[in-house]
């Protein structure tokens, strides 16, 4: 070969530009390399400080919590909420207060378990209560009613209660007492809340209970017993949307007064007119969109060295200081 010639030397100089190309792009690829892995290093630990940070200011926020309640909440907020075909009333005193207190659409529904084994000078008075009412007693095995009750203690008598049926909003709206209160619940998570909250409310003569379908607790055992049989009578109704129920009720001239802690005394609220007052989550009270749709708050005035209230306590001292101001039969 002649290197001579304008081809081979040309065929040389590629070849030699070449190598050196392919040793630049190789040290490129290098420096491409250990610079992708900083960058991928720093990436690492940029996100990993952004998520402990983003963790900690969760934390933080949750427990900002700007509602008189901070009892921890007993529901999970995720879980999807299935209606049980019955409800069972467990215990002597309970299913006692629940013949009392239950309608008589309910009753012709429902079922009365009593162990064959009890003791029927226990059970004597809630056997003529039954009678009286016109439902019949079932005796059952221990056993049976152990299965039926689950973890509740039942005392040898359980009664079984239809599928709770929720009132359409629309219903209660057609049929407002003259100063109308509605107790609207902004993800409340205790069922041990609920049932204390709707029978503070049938106590002091609200209109109606508005409950989400989710991320709130709903109506169960516990909650009915706790209600003391009131969720029977009191309407209670379920809603999709909080937000969007708060807007309905503002388009019919209701005052929306939401509970929180930088509201104002709950003497300064004027209870005369349509009235919707909300009570806010157990652990972080109103959510944000929930409070931008108040058009006032109202908080309890008590002694600052005290541990803010339980969300149902708060309530029922609120509904009374609307009872004192609304025009109720049993006031007169």
């Amino acid at each position: 070969m002649n290197p001579n010639h304008p081809n081979n030397r040309r065929a040389g100089a590629n070849a030699d530009t070449n190598g050196r190309r392919t040793g630049a792009n190789g040290r490129q690829a290098d420096a491409n390399a250990n610079t992708n892995g900083r960058r991928t290093g720093a990436n690492a630990d940029t996100n990993g400080r952004r998520t402990d940070a983003n963790a900690d200011t969760n934390g933080r926020r949750t427990g900002n919590s700007r509602t008189q309640a901070h009892e921890k909440p007993q529901a999970s907020r995720a879980a999807k909420y299935e209606d049980p075909d019955v409800f069972f009333v467990c215990g002597l005193h309970p299913v006692e207060e629940a013949l009392n207190a239950l309608p008589e659409e309910t009753l012709r529904q429902s079922h009365l378990y009593i162990a064959q084994t009890r003791d029927s000078k226990d059970l004597e008075p809630i056997q003529k209560q039954a009678e009286a009412l016109g439902l019949q007693a079932h005796a059952c095995a221990m056993q049976e009613l152990t299965r039926k009750a689950g973890e509740t203690r039942h005392q040898g008598v359980l009664l079984e209660l239809p599928k709770f049926k929720y009132t359409e909003l629309d219903t209660v709206l057609d049929a407002l007492s003259p100063q109308p209160l509605i107790v609207v619940l902004d993800q409340i998570q205790d069922p041990h809340n609920l049932g204390a909250i709707i029978r503070s409310a049938a106590a002091f003569g609200a209109d109606a209970v508005v409950i989400a379908r989710d991320r709130c607790a709903q109506i169960t055992a516990t909650s009915l017993k706790t209600s003391a049989g009131q969720a029977y009578k009191l309407p209670i109704c379920r809603v999709s949307n909080i937000a969007q129920t708060l807007r309905q009720l503002k388009t019919l001239d209701f005052n929306i007064v939401g509970a929180d802690i930088d509201g104002c005394t709950e003497s300064e609220i004027d209870y005369h007119r349509a009235t919707a007052l909300i009570m806010g989550s157990e652990g972080t009270g109103m959510r944000r969109l929930t409070r931008t749709l108040c058009d006032q708050t109202v908080r309890i005035a008590q002694n600052p060295a005290v541990e803010s209230l339980n969300v149902s306590v708060a309530t029922a001292i609120l509904l009374h200081t609307a009872s004192t101001q609304r025009t109720l039969p049993w006031r007169s």
